[in-house]
């Protein structure tokens, strides 16, 4: 019998589109043993949906291969649908532990190359395999990036579900010199501001015209949800990968007032969560 566990991610980060990730400390745990023949069994309250493949079995089929069949036992905290990479997660957790039942210990770098392959998304395949906040290069690396202690992220999930296909066929063909030009600026205030904790410069990375904009017709109340996090003192708020969550960061001082505003947004059709980051990726 092997386990292995990785975390849930917010992709994006507004200007970080395709780029950014930051781990948070919700989990996928997956614990593998040979069976008979291929097995995977859900437990607990979220649950893979039956539009989609089951992530976990078609990973750990792929790093198996013929040394299974494996039979598969998932717990997941991560809610399914939301924009908080539940699928990098289950594909992470489900590879490592297929790996581990088979007697192989892998080099991380090979894990985040099969999920970033399997998931489509280098940006949540590297914060779920890393840990952390995460960029992909344009070779297709992965990079860790300093984020300040003093930073909290505070996730607000509502209850409705946003497909990851429905978002991504809202997004423009093409943008224009100017937009891409206040794109890059914020991309590059967003970065040295997790890195500092600068509230000017996290203020100015604030919005998105790549795809938090054209999206915004998909999930209305995530501009209601960002703008109470940021009157109740939050740093900076952004689009949860492709939604509908939406991830504020805040000083460990301010959490209780952000949290509280973005619950009023929800009213009750939803949760906010403060899980911490995930420093740790793939255990």
């Amino acid at each position: 019998m092997a386990e292995a566990s990785a975390p849930a991610s917010s992709a994006n980060l507004g200007a970080g589109f395709d780029t950014l990730a930051l781990a948070i400390e919700l989990r996928c745990r997956v614990v593998a043993e040979f069976a008979d023949g291929w097995q995977v069994d859900h437990v607990g309250e979220h649950l893979p949906g039956s539009r989609s493949q089951d992530a976990v079995l078609a990973a750990a089929q792929r790093a198996a291969g013929r040394e299974g069949p494996l039979h598969l036992t998932v717990s997941s905290d991560i809610p399914v649908a939301r924009g908080l990479g539940s699928s990098a997660a289950a594909y992470a957790a489900g590879a490592l532990a297929a790996w581990r039942a088979t007697g192989v210990e892998p080099d991380r770098r090979e894990v985040f190359g099969l999920v970033a392959d399997l998931e489509g998304h280098a940006d949540n395949a590297a914060a779920a395999v890393f840990g952390g906040l995460q960029t992909v290069t344009v070779t297709g690396a992965a990079h860790r990036l300093a984020l300040h202690p003093d930073l909290v992220p505070v996730v607000a999930v509502p209850a409705r579900e946003l497909l990851t296909a429905d978002a991504r066929a809202a997004l423009p063909d093409a943008l224009g010199r100017q937009a891409v030009v206040r794109s890059l600026q914020r991309a590059v205030a967003l970065v040295e501001g997790l890195r500092s904790a600068d509230p000017v410069l996290l203020d100015a990375a604030t919005g998105d015209e790549i795809h938090e904009r054209p999206r915004m017709q998909l999930n209305p109340l995530a501009a209601e949800l960002i703008k109470a996090a940021r009157a109740a003192g939050g740093l900076f708020a952004c689009w949860s990968g492709a939604g509908p969550s939406v991830m504020a960061i805040a000083s460990g001082a301010r959490v209780p007032e952000v949290v509280g505003s973005m619950e009023s947004v929800l009213g009750g059709e939803g949760v906010v969560l403060t899980p911490g980051v995930a420093v740790v990726g793939l255990v």
